[in-house]
């Protein structure tokens, strides 16, 4: 019992405690510098976000994704110095345990969700860092040693390594997102047409290109707000293409109509693809060049717009070909979509 004692006080003051702090260095520096350079990717595509953040139905989108967005950029950067480390650390945890309660949710309801998610590195090193501190070479390190001396314990310096070693490893990263927005008239049809999609995350219904603030399904159907009824379509990009997806779009419009989709006519029916960078813009074009090469003696008027805010649609609207099947297909017989697609298209 004693040799065990004696090898285990070994173990932990000769190995743990010499690695605890270039660890907890290196560990910081890392994490710190991811913090940052996704604070960063947010705010240069601070729309995308905003979006994203309406869909999940948070208050104050636009505020929220601006200081989440600078929660990250700010504490990624003090934890690269190690200023206020275990401070930092703290709100950045917390932060992290918001995104897994809005963004990943589900994540919750089992370990290997947990684990799984995008969100997990950043929570396990900001919750090491706020347990055991900076490490070395950090402005609090050298704060310390210059006014106190303060040693952590040698239980402290084995869990910490036994959490990292284990656990980190166990993270399988969580699948790429992109966004991409169109409209195609009614935009119950619309997201019936993506919804099913293998690669598609998630598909909602709403309004974009207008200018009026959370317009109402009421307001946009009178034509008076420049809005479309469109649909945003949250995708895998490491299993479905952009242009995969604008193949879908294509199929699904009437590329020839300047007035509006089907039965509907409007500016709030018009078809539109609307690009949220340059990649999609170039896509688009060249999909849109490859229709009117396709059909020479007609015009595509389809239009091909920067992406703007989009407004999620009131709740009855969303899956709505789901919940209320025999409206939704009689409305779509009715309409003529079908027939009028299968006129350009063929049977596909």
């Amino acid at each position: 019992m004693n040799r065990l004692q004696r090898l285990y006080d070994w173990t932990t003051t000769r190995i743990f405690d010499r690695l605890r702090d270039p660890f907890l260095l290196v560990l910081r520096v890392i994490i710190g510098y991811q913090f940052f350079i996704t604070g960063q990717g947010k705010f240069a595509k601070i729309d995308n976000v905003v979006n994203f953040f309406t869909t999940l139905g948070l208050p104050m989108p636009e505020f929220t994704a601006r200081f989440v967005a600078g929660v990250e950029m700010i504490g990624g950067a003090l934890l690269l110095i190690g200023l206020a480390s275990r401070l930092t650390a703290l709100v950045l945890t917390g932060n992290m345990f918001v995104a897994y309660l809005t963004a990943s949710r589900e994540a919750l309801t089992s370990f290997d969700g947990f684990v799984g998610d995008a969100a997990f590195p950043f929570f396990l090193g900001a919750l090491i860092v706020l347990l055991f501190g900076p490490g070395v070479f950090s402005i609090d390190w050298l704060i310390r040693r210059r006014f106190k001396s303060v040693t952590a314990p040698q239980l402290a310096a084995a869990m910490m390594l036994v959490v990292a070693f284990i656990a980190l490893p166990v993270h399988a990263a969580a699948p790429p997102r992109a966004i991409a927005t169109f409209a195609a008239g009614c935009f119950w049809c619309s997201e019936a047409a993506f919804d099913s999609t293998p690669g598609v995350i998630n598909v909602i219904s709403g309004y974009t290109g207008g200018a009026k603030q959370n317009p109402s399904y009421e307001e946009v159907g009178a034509g008076f707000t420049g809005h479309r009824e469109s649909v945003q379509v949250t995708y895998d990009p490491t299993k479905i293409s952009y242009q995969k997806l604008l193949d879908i779009f294509w199929h699904n419009v009437d590329p020839f109509d300047p007035y509006g989709q089907f039965c509907d006519k409007g500016e709030q029916y018009k078809g539109a693809i609307y690009f949220h960078d340059e990649a999609q813009r170039v896509a688009a074009i060249q999909s849109r060049d490859a229709v009117q090469r396709h059909f020479p003696k007609q015009r595509v008027v389809t239009d091909i717009l920067p992406a703007g805010r989009f407004w999620p649609a009131e709740e009855y609207h969303q899956d709505y070909h789901t919940k209320n099947p025999i409206r939704y297909k009689y409305y779509r017989h009715g309409c003529g979509r079908d027939a009028r697609l299968e006129e350009i298209w063929g049977s596909r």
